[in-house]
């Protein structure tokens, strides 16, 4: 029988990968396309790349608002950890939109790229080297007293004649390295020196295909964020969601931008052919007890200026929202059958929960409703993006003159990523105003609040309108009753011993330790039924072809010897919560996202809420193995390894010694389905497999020191269990006795 398994295991697994090599043999995916080439469309979404749009509206534009407008950016907000504001923002003239948004927290990084980081530069060639088009405050360029237009000729020696250069130099560095830059300013050459960082988290930026985009000006890619086009003018409408109306263009045109005089925002402003000028304002939040930093205030303004008008704006909110963990987390949400991208739009009413548009439903067509009616007596409370760990979104103002707004509409933009990482789809929310009648002489205003940062329930709290924050976009699926507290104790055992992999262990002990009365009745009858086995083999023989006296005779057995089969289930059904409520907390809580095991230095399991990544593989594995989207995935993980090596070890300790042929195959059955356990926790959270694999080593520790051991006993023709505490008889005389036991039969 062991033989028949082995090999039908052996054959299942062998035409499986032969099936796998043969398609990547002769069926291979197609290449992909030259990173700087843009492509068009695909006609069953509607989108396209930014750079790639007709410049048919640019021409209209410029023949009728005058010259074309240079490009420009500025930037609000800081980088040092020690500013009220939490974020650097990076805004373009081009659509008057934000370029990205990065996050200064200490606590935030780019999980994948370790290399120095300089800042954001927006380096342009220049005949003596790199023209910085962009210093935010507080980044390691601005610490060195880099300013813009500045030119960058040398770092650490080497020459940078170009952007190309210079990011292969820094891309040689590591964070906390100082190095020396020459650069020139005014025609003179000066030499500075700066003390790189690692590069912060970006919440919002421009990407195409779900690959970051580090140059938006030479390379292809989704719309930027926050952009504002005409819905509809006087009777005309838009005939493509990501198309414009002819002459009313905003998104591909470059605006006219300056900051305002207190400088804490930057104005922009355009004019369209029909005397309508818009005007779109970004300003840092107000800084208050209530401010949290990761806020931005955003009015959009119109006026008639010759005219009047009747006018709708779309007004689309963030895009290129984080995608890490896409290959090895599963989202879920309340509508436990919904298939969820990396990320999907999100939105909440008044009076309602927050709802998820899945962006797979958005990429396929298969959206029940494609738009949402915005009604008069639930305003809107917010829309955005909803991420694994952070969120973006728009919310509208709840003061005197609220934006009058009728509906959301979900929305692709960019080129779909291929069919096997269509996880990565980009999408946005777009809100869509009501017809607006404007005069000349009375603009019209509209106020909406821009958030963007991580998902910490106290912090989404905060945000939203008509008294619906943002809190629950934070969902530990069907057991959020035992994440919840779990998660409260992990973050008080952490604010004590400062390190969240000894917080797991110590959490593990509290919730074993708590169990431990119910363990040792469990082991206690499980003992007592292995004991009451030979009994019960006789019952089967002798009441074989009448079940029910056969069933009869085994329960007053167990009555006579004190035995409740239904005992030894119960720690099994109170840890299913457990570990189903700490594997969505693992995996949603932004505060063990980056948190390590031993120190964020070392690379191998820095990241609690990951698998811990020992050993990339991918060079010597087929590809239907080690990538992202394969079954184990790009890397060698240790963890799961040694969870299911102690489940094993616990089930050869434990599980008793099979009586007949049947028990022998149902003993095996269990050895295999271990196997199939590793590859399905191959990709959990390594916090999870720390918890797994210190309450196993509790377990084993449990059983062999303060457990009671069983030996069996016969008197007369009744077996009795007898529970012997530690420091009784020996594993080898319970053996002798068990023998003496059955000579005695």
């Amino acid at each position: 029988m062991e033989r028949r398994y082995v090999t039908f295991f052996a054959i299942s697994l062998a035409i499986v990968i032969a099936s796998q090599v043969l398609q990547s043999r002769f069926f291979p995916a197609p290449p992909p396309p030259p990173p700087n080439e843009a492509e068009p469309a695909a006609d069953a979404v509607e989108s396209r790349p930014d750079e790639a749009r007709p410049a048919a509206d640019e021409v209209a534009m410029s023949a009728t608002a005058g010259e074309p407008v240079a490009r420009r950016r500025f930037t609000l907000g800081s980088l040092d950890p020690a500013d009220p504001a939490r974020l650097l923002a990076t805004l373009s003239s081009r659509g008057g939109t934000i370029e990205r948004i990065e996050l200064s927290d200490g606590q935030f990084h780019d999980q994948d790229d370790r290399s120095g980081y300089l800042g954001h530069l927006v380096p342009v060639a220049d005949d003596a080297g790199c023209r910085l088009g962009v210093v935010g405050a507080g980044t390691p360029a601005a610490a060195a007293g880099l300013r813009v237009d500045d030119v960058i000729v040398r770092v650490a020696g080497a020459m940078t004649a170009d952007p190309a250069a210079l990011a292969d130099v820094l891309a040689g560095t590591r964070p906390g390295q100082r190095v020396t830059i020459a650069f020139q300013r005014d025609g003179v050459t000066a030499d500075c020196e700066a003390t790189l960082g690692r590069r912060p988290l970006e919440v919002v930026r421009p990407e195409f295909k779900g690959e970051p985009v580090a140059d938006v000006d030479a390379r292809s890619h989704d719309q930027l964020s926050f952009l504002l086009s005409i819905e509809s003018r006087d009777g005309r409408r838009r005939r493509e969601p990501l198309d414009e109306i002819e002459g009313q263009g905003l998104a591909t045109i470059d605006w006219e931008g300056a900051a305002t005089a207190d400088g804490r925002g930057v104005r922009f402003t355009r004019s369209l052919s029909g005397g309508l000028r818009i005007a779109k304002e970004y300003r840092l939040a107000e800084a208050g007890p209530d401010a949290t930093g990761y806020a931005l205030e955003l009015l959009v303004e119109m006026e008639a200026t010759d005219t009047p008008t009747v006018v709708s704006y779309a007004l689309d909110g963030p895009t290129g929202l984080p995608t890490e963990g896409w290959w090895y987390t599963q989202r879920v949400w309340h509508d436990f059958w919904s298939s969820l991208a990396v990320r999907d739009v999100a939105l909440r009413f008044a009076g309602g929960t927050s709802t998820l548009i899945s962006g797979l439903k958005a990429l396929d067509g298969t959206l029940e409703r494609p738009a949402t009616t915005i009604a008069d007596g639930t305003p809107l409370a917010f829309a955005g993006v909803d991420a694994l760990y952070f969120a973006s979104a728009l919310i509208p103002a709840t003061d005197a003159d609220p934006p009058a707004l009728a509906e959301v509409r979900p929305l692709v933009v960019g080129k779909p990523p291929s069919q096997p990482r269509k996880k990565l789809v980009d999408v946005t929310a777009r809100l869509v105003s009501a017809d607006l009648s404007l005069e000349p002489g009375r603009p019209l205003r509209h106020r909406f609040t821009i958030f963007a940062g991580p998902k910490q329930p106290e912090l989404l709290r905060r945000f939203g309108a008509a008294q619906a924050g943002m809190d629950d976009l934070v969902y530990y699926g069907w057991f959020g009753w035992v994440a919840r507290p779990m998660i409260a104790v992990l973050h008080g055992l952490h604010a004590v011993v400062g390190n969240y992999g000894v917080a797991i262990i110590l959490l593990t002990v509290l919730v074993r330790g708590a169990m431990f009365p119910v363990s040792r009745r469990q082991a206690i009858s499980s003992q007592k039924m292995q004991a009451l086995q030979p009994e019960m083999k006789v019952l089967n023989e002798k009441y074989k072809k009448d079940p029910e006296r056969r069933t009869r005779a085994t329960q007053e057995l167990w009555r006579k010897h004190g035995v409740n089969p239904a005992s030894g289930c119960l720690p099994v059904f109170i840890q299913i919560p457990i570990f189903m409520g700490l594997y969505r907390a693992l995996a949603t809580d932004v505060s063990l996202r980056e948190a390590p095991l031993f120190s964020s230095a070392i690379r191998w399991c820095s990241n609690l809420a990951a698998p811990d990544m020992f050993w990339n593989w991918s060079a010597i594995l087929p590809r239907f193995f080690s990538d992202p989207e394969g079954w184990l995935g790009p890397y060698l993980n240790l963890l799961p390894l040694a969870t299911i090596g102690l489940f094993l070890w616990q089930q050869k300790l434990f599980m008793p010694p099979a009586l007949d042929e049947q028990q022998k195959m149902q003993q095996q059955v269990m050895n295999y389905m271990m196997w199939f356990m590793a590859l399905m926790f191959f990709k959990v959270p390594s916090g999870l497999c720390l918890y797994f694999i210190a309450s196993s080593l509790w377990g084993i520790a449990e059983r062999l020191l303060w457990l009671p051991k069983a030996t069996a006993q016969v008197a007369g023709d009744r077996t009795l269990a007898v529970a012997t505490p530690p420091g009784g008889p020996t594993a080898a005389e319970a053996t002798r006795e068990k023998r003496l036991a059955r000579k005695r039969r």
